[in-house]
């Protein structure tokens, strides 16, 4: 009995831990979402003559890229883990 109950509480922990990581991914896509404006701004904006704060905002943008594709694949490395 005490063994099906360490089971159940292990199956409902990795269940929490898996719901944290889609999470994340869900999380991620909505900013990658606002991350194609900023990519965009970044690159529009040394046409209209704003050069210096045009690469700035590119830079971030690509940031910001990295960043959530480096956590999506942790994300999805562990849930793969899990399940």
């Amino acid at each position: 009995m005490r063994k099906v109950n360490l089971l159940k509480t292990e199956k409902k922990e990795n269940m929490l831990t898996k719901q944290k990581y889609i999470a994340i991914i869900k999380r991620n896509k909505q900013i990658n979402k606002v991350n194609i404006f900023v990519l965009a701004a970044g690159l529009l904006l040394p046409l209209v003559g704003y050069k210096e704060i045009g690469d700035q905002v590119l830079w971030l943008g690509i940031i910001i890229f990295v960043y959530t594709m480096g956590s999506n694949l942790i994300a999805r490395t562990q849930i793969r883990k899990l399940g």
